[in-house]
Order: C-alpha cells, then sequence, then structure tokens
C-alpha cells in the first residue's frame, strides 16, 4: 500500500486501474494492488463449472424447434432459486438451470425441457453433532426424490441469512426415508480437519443447506437451511 499525492492537475482518484486501487479512507488517499483470492472448489464444485461451460457452448447447436420449447418454459413459469427467490428466466437460462441439476446424475443434456413440475424445499430437519459426528436430521423420517447438501465453513455470525461461504458436498438420490444424513466426511474434506480435533476445540457457528429436486426432469426446490453453534 502506498500513500498518494495528487497534484493540479488530477485531485482525485477512485477504482482500480491496471490492478491498482485507488480509495481514501482515515489515512488520507492510498493505492493499494487489487487482491485476487483463490478459491479452491470442491471436486463437485469444479464439475459444476466444467458442465456450466459445456451448457454454455451447447445452446447454440440446439435445433429451432428446441429452442423455442425453452422459449415456451420460460414464458409460462418463473423460476424459484435456491434461496426462494421467484424469476423470470430467458429460455436459455432455463435450459442451463434444468440442466445443472439434470447432469448431477445423468450424462446426457436435457435438449428440450420436460413438463414442468414445482418442486417444494425440504422437509425442516435439524443439525446434530457430536464428538463424533454432524447430520442433518429428520423427525419423522424423510422421503426425498434426489437432495444436494450443502455446507458453510466456520463462521462468526449466528445468521441464517449469510450467503457466503457455502459449499456443494453431497448428492443423495432416492431411497429409503431418510432419519439423518451424515456431513462429517465432507466437512473434512472441505475445511482439510479431523472432525473430532475440531469439535473439541471449535467455536463458531455451521449452516448445512438442502435442496430436494428431480434430477431427470431437471426442477430443483429452493433452500432448506439449519445453523448450529458449535461449542
Amino acid at each position: 500500500m502506498a500513500r498518494v499525492t495528487y497534484g493540479s492537475g488530477v485531485t482525485e482518484l477512485a477504482g482500480s486501474i491496471g490492478g491498482v486501487t485507488y480509495q481514501k479512507n482515515a489515512s488520507g488517499n492510498i493505492a493499494k494492488l487489487r487482491s485476487n483470492p483463490t478459491v479452491n472448489p470442491t471436486p463437485l464444485q469444479a464439475g459444476y463449472q466444467q458442465q456450466m461451460a459445456m451448457l454454455v457452448a451447447s445452446w447454440p447447436r440446439l435445433s429451432q424447434a428446441d429452442k423455442d420449447a425453452w422459449n415456451d418454459l420460460a414464458a409460462a413459469h418463473l423460476h424459484t432459486t435456491p434461496w426462494g427467490e421467484s424469476k423470470k428466466l430467458s429460455g436459455y437460462q432455463w435450459f442451463l438451470s434444468c440442466n445443472l441439476t439434470h447432469l448431477k446424475h445423468y450424462a446426457t443434456v436435457i435438449q428440450t425441457p420436460i413438463e414442468w413440475y414445482f418442486y417444494p424445499p425440504p422437509e425442516q430437519f435439524i443439525i446434530e453433532t457430536s464428538a463424533t459426528y454432524i447430520r442433518a436430521a429428520w423427525v419423522p423420517d424423510y422421503s426425498a426424490r434426489d437432495l444436494f447438501g450443502y455446507i458453510s465453513l466456520p463462521l462468526k455470525q449466528s445468521s441464517l441469512k449469510l450467503r457466503r461461504s457455502l459449499f456443494f458436498v453431497k448428492k443423495y438420490y432416492a431411497a429409503p426415508a431418510l432419519s439423518n444424513w451424515d456431513f462429517t466426511s465432507a466437512f473434512e474434506s472441505l475445511a482439510n480437519v479431523t472432525w473430532a480435533d475440531f469439535y473439541a476445540s471449535a467455536n463458531c457457528y455451521i449452516i448445512i443447506r438442502i435442496i430436494d429436486a428431480n434430477t431427470y426432469r431437471g426442477y430443483a426446490s429452493s433452500f432448506t437451511s439449519a445453523i448450529i453453534k458449535i461449542n
């Protein structure tokens, strides 16, 4: 970081130029290199990024009839985001959304949309922890279609409104009803810790969010979320 002194021709700079950010704070006018944080995606997230690139390239190759079908879907239905917000999407955006859900289980791309269906979010769950596990738990057991599980890194804040530090870590496909869904090994891999050691000394919050979906159709629900204090 460097302090900046302006002359008669330039009185103030703000923003970033060539990787240098100019701003004003309590110390005066300063210039500093803009940070470029490195994000290490989970294997599931890395796969998601590769699928997104493939789908972007696939759209131009669709027939006009298929594109029209996606546009008709967009005209007929709003899209519910993972955060429960209803949004108007284009046919192209519906194509991406449905296929990103579909490709979590299938290897082929949906060329034309399958009959639309609204999927409600999963039943509310609680987070259970001990020295040997962290898991989502339902009472009574929850009969799900396809579940996608997300977990946060350790958080200082106790609010479920936080949207950052969220990582896609688990998939669960239609099977007997669930009483609980274990996230222990997923969290250990994500945070590079041993859960027992982490649990013994941590003082933080962790959020788990879960989506229900039909991967064949490509439609997914919004999140159901829970938060827990560790120690």
